[in-house]
């Protein structure tokens, strides 16, 4: 049975120092984040999407790869996901419109560990360094 590190080390550490625990005390540990960590420390790919309409708007939801779950993107929120290097689908909607894309695609993106998209009224935008964007697709309203 395998026990998560942490967890471990909580315990360990509650039982050495003191009779109360909480959960609360894996607050104390830090989790690594997209911008702290090194390309080279990654052997995944992550990818993040964000909603940067305003909150007034209709929602945006889409689908990762064909999955059946419906992941909603709320105003300003990024969803991020390490995945592996295979080529990836995306179906975002808002409202009545519609955008499919690659979420990854090895022929475009190549060896980028970070794949960043914004959904905004104007289209879908891809970075690479969540800085420099490229408008990469338009909304259709001929369903995707």
């Amino acid at each position: 049975m395998k026990i998560h590190g942490s967890v471990l080390l909580l315990v360990t550490l509650c039982l050495m120092s003191s009779s109360e625990c909480s959960s609360s005390d894996m607050n104390r540990f830090a989790s690594p984040t997209m911008s702290n960590l090194n390309d080279r420390d990654m052997n995944s790919l992550s990818f993040s999407i964000k909603n940067v309409m305003s909150p007034n708007q209709p929602k945006v939801f889409f689908f990762y790869n064909y999955d059946k779950t419906r992941i909603y993107l709320q105003p300003g929120r990024p969803f991020t996901k390490a995945t592996n290097f295979d080529r990836t689908v995306i179906i975002v909607y808002w409202d009545v419109l519609c955008s499919i894309f690659y979420g990854y695609d090895p022929n475009t993106d190549g060896t980028h560990q970070r794949i960043y998209w914004l959904v905004k009224e104007d289209g879908v935008f891809h970075s690479w360094n969540n800085k420099n964007w490229q408008k990469r697709k338009t909304w259709r309203n001929d369903g995707c």
